[in-house]
């Protein structure tokens, strides 16, 4: 009995003895949890890593932006220089039209200019001046793409007013044709198709004087701003000739038609009326050889106009004369009308193509009396 009171009170005192034990490891168990804690911080102090190599890139995609905005510029002054060649080529083109023998300012209406064959380069400056509307420009560059814009457009103008002045000079020689032909009452017509082809090559004329300047041939290396004025004054001198060559053609069929007049006047033995037509084609006539006397003839006109002055020169004489002669023959003075009749042959004979190409004046002279008494 007295075992078992001593075993149970022992076996109390064992199990008080565990119990104190788990009480003081319960109570240092927090340290560990701070040493958990401690090594949160761990993360942190590798946090600042991460920007460092956010960084980097951003550092060396600044000189791509550098390289990129120092680029363009390039890019478009090489654009430009491009523009600047192939309007070069261009006149390069024009004056191989007028070549062997002659150059950009030997262009004229008599000079074939089939404008569709030289004006590749044209075409390929103005594709060039349309890339540049892709970038932006400095003022210099903006300056130098308008000269170059003005440049082109005064050689397509050019090209143009030379391409449609052929045309006029077509249009021109088929109405010379019909008057040597003495088909007179076509005249108008011809001269009508010459208004025409002159209002389309005055439309490019005027189109260049709009659309271009002499300082844009600055920005080219073929041609000067002294060109520019040269080249204008050319075309508009020949635009101005062809279209006083048509007055004067129409004014010369209507004192031709005057003159016819006269003859059958004058072979109808009515003077007094005769007198008065002969003098009025007198002064058509004198009218038309001062108009074209005071001309420089261009290129295309020196033959016509040389041509027209003769016939004008001696018909007005001739006509005057037979002026004098129909007052004779009023007069009733036979000796007197036939020696101003063989004058008045004698004046219209000074031009061989009064004979040739009137043909109504060897006509009239073919039908005068061999004898006046």
């Amino acid at each position: 009995m007295n075992r078992r009171a001593f075993l149970s009170a022992s076996g109390l005192l064992f199990l008080a003895g565990c119990s104190t034990q788990d009480t003081t490891e319960t109570t240092t168990s927090p340290p560990t949890t701070t040493q958990s804690t401690t090594e949160t911080p761990s993360p942190m102090t590798e946090s600042p890593t991460p920007p460092t190599e956010t960084e980097t890139p951003e550092t060396t995609a600044e000189p791509t932006t550098e390289e990129t905005t120092t680029e363009e510029p390039d890019r478009v002054d090489r654009i430009l220089t491009l523009v600047q060649e192939d309007l070069d080529a261009a006149v390069r083109a024009f004056a191989g039209v007028a070549a062997p023998d002659g150059g950009f300012h030997d262009l004229n209406a008599a000079i074939s200019f089939p404008f569709d064959d030289v004006s590749d380069s044209l075409f390929d400056a103005r594709g060039h001046l349309g890339t540049l509307e892709q970038f932006e420009l400095d003022q210099a560059q903006q300056r130098r793409r308008t000269q170059l814009r003005q440049a082109h457009w005064f050689l397509w103008w050019t090209g143009r007013t030379h391409e449609r002045l052929n045309q006029v000079l077509l249009r021109t020689n088929n109405a010379v044709s019909r008057f040597y032909d003495a088909e007179y009452g076509r005249i108008d017509t011809q001269v009508a198709q010459i208004g025409d082809a002159l209002d389309e090559a005055t439309e490019s004329f005027d189109s260049l004087l709009d659309e271009s300047d002499a300082s844009s041939l600055d920005a080219i290396t073929e041609l000067t701003p002294d060109d520019y004025t040269r080249k204008v004054d050319s075309l508009e001198a020949e635009l101005t000739q062809f279209d006083t060559f048509g007055e004067m053609l129409l004014t010369m069929r209507n004192a031709i038609n005057r003159l016819q007049r006269g003859f059958d006047e004058y072979l109808g033995s009515s003077y007094e009326d005769a007198t008065e037509t002969f003098f009025r084609a007198a002064v058509a006539f004198e009218d038309v050889s001062e108009a074209l006397s005071d001309l420089d003839p261009i290129v295309a006109l020196e033959t016509p106009l040389a041509d027209f002055v003769c016939l004008s020169d001696a018909l007005a004489q001739g006509s005057d004369v037979l002026g004098e002669a129909a007052t004779a023959g009023d007069l009733d003075i036979p000796e007197r009308q036939t020696d101003k009749e063989d004058e008045a042959r004698t004046a219209f004979e000074s031009c061989d193509l009064v004979m040739e190409r009137v043909p109504i004046v060897p006509a009239f002279f073919d039908e005068l009396p061999e004898e006046r008494t």
